[in-house]
């Protein structure tokens, strides 16, 4: 929840503080000699932000959510065209293509009213309600109990955006994709998974958050190392629980029911060393028939899971599919994420030990938005996280850049090992099912998407069948 938010993402965090004050000209609450974790504003009196820093943050989200706009009605231009894009001619029906493009718009004229909703609440959240709930924390707690009062500033702040994220989540279900035929969840399963996974946020929040703030109390100055490694060993933890403890909360598995297909994806396994222990399907039409396939384990222990909505496919399609999942293992991508998000977490926490140790420029930061002298170490942290999301916004679109640039040498070992024209007909085939965006924007695009558009990546894997055909004419 220390995440500073880019324009669409979701999720916040904020703070307050401590127990007497006077007012100050104007009614403004102004902070008198205060306890550890802050002082707070007077009764109903607005808390008091403003500076530098403050506005820069202000400054920076409003330009980026304005940008972020501005590609969304580049893409929702594209969305009402009507021509099948050229590349395309003769491979996708007309009519699936305008499907395909008016759930791609209604997804799109959604999402303005949705950003534009979160958007508005963020900055009433910034402004007002993370640190008036920060002051409520310490009022309730006492400013002496850092740990009680942290859990109870995020849980109201949990619970403060029910408001405006449960309705937009049922319009999205139950209006958006249930008008084109993707949503298979009912209320009744749509409020357990709610409930579910406020219980698993309470209980992995009650867990970490402390543990958190008590590596950064006990270790002092150099808690960067410490907290760093204690993420190591929680992304690798995770990385075992997610699929073996969570995900089986959510959907049932079960072992692979085709016997074919299961002897086909063995020997596909075999072919290029991948050590395949376990092969599962999962029951994802519950929810959602789009559909989904990858590998999880660690060393010599690697299983499969495939969405049923998947395994309508013909098996060389399902093949294909899987060779290109077994080429990100294959060239180590996993492996190469996990080192740059293991180095992107060390120099998180070393600049933010760097920062929140810097004195007079620590406290100004957290004075700025709005939490008096507190300081609390999640307080701080949020802080730090929302100056620094200009940086971290960079690196996230290197690495979307990154991971196009994967799928494309995924793509590449799937036709290597003969299955290109096979992965080129399953691609279209869960791209025009899914009603993926099949005339994309370029700006649109290259900011957003994680793999590259369906006619750059349908292009790469003919290229070597047009070359053969060339040298062939030579």
């Amino acid at each position: 929840r220390a995440s500073a938010r880019r324009g669409r993402t979701r999720r916040r965090g904020r703070e307050r503080e401590g127990d007497s004050f006077d007012l100050a000209p104007g009614g403004r609450a102004r902070a008198a000699a205060g306890p550890c974790f802050g002082t707070p504003t007077a009764g109903m009196a607005l808390p008091e932000v403003g500076g530098p820093f403050f506005w820069s943050f202000v400054c920076y989200s409003t330009a980026l959510h304005v940008f972020e706009e501005y590609l969304e009605v580049r893409q929702l231009r594209k969305n009402r065209e009507t021509e099948v894009p050229t590349e395309l001619v003769g491979t996708v029906e007309p009519q699936k293509f305008l499907d395909s493009q008016l759930y791609q718009k209604d997804k799109r004229l959604f999402g303005f009213v949705r950003d534009t909703i979160s958007f508005i609440f963020d900055k009433l959240q910034l402004f007002i309600i993370t640190p008036a709930a920060w002051a409520f924390a310490i009022r309730v707690c006492g400013p002496e109990h850092e740990y009680k009062a942290t859990l109870l500033w995020l849980f109201v702040l949990q619970w403060v955006e029910k408001p405006v994220n449960i309705p937009l989540s049922l319009y999205s279900n139950f209006v958006v994709e249930q008008r084109h035929g993707f949503n298979k969840m009912t209320v009744r399963l749509f409020i357990t998974d709610m409930i579910q996974s406020e219980l698993l946020t309470y209980v992995f929040g009650g867990l970490l958050i402390p543990l958190l703030i008590w590596i950064v109390r006990y270790f002092g100055e150099r808690f960067y190392l410490y907290l760093w490694a204690v993420c190591q060993v929680l992304m690798l933890a995770m990385m075992w629980i997610y699929p073996n403890v969570i995900q089986p909360i959510f959907n049932k598995f079960e072992v692979l029911k085709d016997e074919e297909l299961r002897v086909k994806i063995e020997a596909l396994a075999s072919e290029v060393s991948f050590p395949l222990t376990k092969l599962f399907q999962i029951d994802g039409s519950k929810r959602s028939s789009h559909s989904n396939a990858y590998f999880f384990g660690f060393w010599k222990y690697k299983r499969i899971v495939l969405y049923d909505t998947l395994l309508h496919l013909k098996h060389d399609d399902i093949l294909a599919i899987l060779c290109h999942e077994l080429g990100h293992w294959k060239f180590g991508h996993t492996l190469f994420n996990l080192i740059i998000s293991s180095v992107h977490i060390f120099v998180l926490f070393f600049l933010y030990g760097t920062v929140m140790y810097s004195g007079d420029t620590s406290k100004a930061m957290v004075r700025q938005f709005g939490y008096g002298d507190s300081d609390a170490v999640m307080v701080s942290l949020m802080v730090f996280m929302m100056l620094y999301s200009p940086t971290e916004q960079t690196i996230t679109l290197l690495m979307t850049l990154l991971s196009r640039t994967f799928e494309f040498q995924a793509d590449s070992f799937a036709a290597k090992m003969g299955r290109g024209e096979a992965l080129c007909s399953g691609l279209f085939q869960i791209h025009e099912e899914n009603k993926g965006d099949l005339n994309p924007d370029s700006w649109y695009s290259w900011y957003h998407f994680s793999h590259p558009p369906l006619v750059e990546r349908l292009r790469a894997l003919k290229a070597p069948e047009k070359d053969a055909g060339g040298k062939k004419k030579d």
